[in-house]
């Protein structure tokens, strides 16, 4: 035996060991890339190692032999006119590496075999090949009440929220994933309508001071099961903000995304210790989301929610940015003024930042306020670090891609439009937003064939047909723009946007008597008196309502660049005018 431990040691026999090995790691960093871009199953990776394992001995035997090592080496019968035998040289590296080679060559042999013929054998897109790549759809509970759907949706909402800030991931958007609630739909139906190649489903139930959460993690495509997890803790803020990053973190781990030390400490984060805070402010959540289309008395309920969750911690961060979110969207629909929005909307922003400076969604609410100001390069600041931190926000893409539109940069604008509506494929906003981004970029059948899909949807939205008015007019199909305003108004009677739309039409069609009954009806100056009265041929009444405009509020003016209705304008001489008082030019 002593014998033998020499003649490896002084045949180098440790060399072919150490070469082997390293060329065992080069060609399972090789097979690890491979299988992740081929889609191949689990257990693929597991089989070059056993591989690579079982030519070891292989490689060593053959070497050992090869230099000598035989029976008259070791019992000195070897004959005295044999050539020396050395491990040093040719034979040590071929022997090591031929065992990687073959190893590796098996492999592909294999790994190619179940490409050809194995289970759900045809080529994958090259996105669902990538199984980085999920929708989370919405959460059951058992209890029906409000307080405890808030609860379920505010876990769920917060899951997508962590999620969406690992940039290798692409995660779609709530808007859309609630489309199926209570479905019958199957989980390869679902991914293929949302574009994914994973679903997660779950279950969260809360009884007394005890919360349970289950998940499974679907592969959509062979309707597998990648991974589940349960928990049963006890009901604290603490363990919900837990049990939320250790989700993110397992899925993150089972779809093989990157996972960055800054990301992973923002989804540790816990902002509030608070269980009554953290409980008001998934009420406020749950009602602002059933407020997007501009509903009064939801909008101020939910801003009542976010000041009880602000009275019980002052320090909640995501509890002001929301409150910010709530007098922005007041704004936007005229339910309160621009100063008090803008004076309110800053200060909670502001409050929210100071706590958390790296908190999306306040950053996402600042460029929002900024661009209400006329404070474009800000905004955009503002924005793009709100994309930064939560870069699979398709709200955020979206509001971006608006913001882009505004400056001028039509292409970009058309880019994060169609970005947003591909995390958020279901989402009616960003559908609208993209019809707009192609309205701004003056493609409009894309944008009439965006709307259209709007309508599918929602045969009854009245921002659809209202579109579908301008794009219309754009195109000469006056009598067309008329029918699709009219329609619009149908399902929207008392918005004053839709009666300027329709005097518009009318202006064109030559019908100015009913033009000017529209807009005199109208309480207060906008952007769209101006266009009327300049189709009308009243340029200088048009000049003069945008002089009102630029005073009571500049922000409605920001579209004034790119909006191809004000083609006519522009053409005026006293647009340059205009222009500059905006910074615009």
């Amino acid at each position: 035996m002593k014998k033998l431990v020499h003649e490896v040691h002084r045949r180098s026999l440790w060399q072919v060991l150490g070469i082997y090995l390293v060329l065992g790691w080069v060609v399972l960093q090789v097979v690890d890339v491979l299988a992740q871009n081929m889609g191949l199953p689990e257990w693929v990776f597991p089989f070059a190692i056993v591989l690579l394992v079982i030519g070891l001995p292989v490689v060593l035997a053959t070497a050992f032999v090869q230099v000598g090592v035989g029976s008259n080496a070791l019992s000195g019968d070897a004959p005295a006119d044999s050539p020396p035998q050395t491990a040093d040289g040719l034979l040590t590296w071929r022997n090591a590496i031929g065992g990687g080679v073959a190893a590796f060559a098996l492999w592909g042999v294999v790994a190619a075999g179940w490409m050809l013929f194995g289970p759900g054998t045809g080529l994958r897109s090259a996105e669902a090949s990538d199984l980085r790549s999920i929708a989370a759809l919405p959460f059951s509970t058992v209890h029906t009440d409000e307080e405890s759907l808030a609860f379920v949706a505010g876990i769920h909402d917060d899951l997508l929220t962590q999620l969406s800030k690992i940039d290798s991931l692409k995660v779609i958007s709530r808007t859309s994933v609630m489309q199926y609630e209570g479905t019958t739909k199957t989980i390869p139906e679902i991914a293929a309508e949302l574009g994914v190649a994973t679903i997660l489903e779950g279950g969260v139930q809360k009884a007394g001071d005890r919360v349970r959460v289950n998940v499974q993690l679907i592969d959509a495509e062979t309707d597998e099961h990648l991974w589940a997890e349960t928990y049963d803790q006890q009901l604290t803020a603490a363990n919900v903000f837990a049990i939320q990053s250790d989700l993110a973190k397992k899925i993150a781990f089972a779809l093989q995304a990157t996972l960055t030390p800054e990301v992973k400490q923002r989804i540790e984060a816990q902002p509030t210790e608070n269980l009554d805070a953290y409980d008001y402010y998934t009420r406020g959540r749950y009602l602002l989301e059933g407020a997007r289309t501009g509903n009064r008395q939801g909008l101020e309920a939910a801003a009542e929610l976010f000041r009880q969750s602000i009275a019980a911690d002052s320090g909640y961060a995501p509890a002001w940015a929301s409150l910010a979110d709530v007098y922005t969207r007041q704004w936007n629909w005229m339910y309160v003024s621009p100063a008090e929005a803008e004076a309110s909307g800053t200060q909670a922003v502001e409050r929210a930042l100071a706590l958390d400076p790296d908190l999306a969604e306040a950053h996402l609410v600042l460029g929002q306020l900024l661009l209400s100001q006329g404070k474009y390069e800000k905004a955009e600041r503002a924005t793009l670090r709100a994309l930064e931190l939560n870069p699979g926000s398709g709200y955020a893409h979206g509001q971006y891609g608006l913001l882009l539109q505004l400056l001028g940069r039509i292409d970009e604008s058309v880019v994060e439009g169609r970005r947003a509506v591909e995390l958020d494929p279901l989402s009616i906003t960003n559908r609208h937003r993209l019809a707009d981004r192609l309205f701004f970029s003056r493609d409009y059948q894309g944008s009439i064939a965006e709307t259209e899909k709007v309508i599918e949807l929602e045969p009854t939205d009245w921002y659809a047909w209202y579109n579908l008015g301008w794009c219309y007019s754009m195109t000469g199909r006056d009598q067309k723009a008329e029918d699709a305003f009219l329609k619009a108004r149908e399902f929207n009677p008392d918005d004053p946007t839709v009666e300027l739309g329709l005097a518009y039409a009318y202006a064109r069609n030559g019908r100015r008597e009913s033009a000017l009954d529209l807009i005199e009806g109208v309480d207060e100056d906008s952007y769209d008196v101006s266009l009327v009265y300049y189709e009308l041929g009243d340029e200088d009444e048009a000049f003069a309502r945008l002089e009102s405009v630029l005073v009571a509020d500049p922000g409605q003016l920001a579209r004034l660049k790119t909006d191809p209705s004000g083609d006519a304008l522009r053409r005026d001489s006293r647009f340059a005018e205009i222009l500059g008082k905006l910074n615009l030019d």
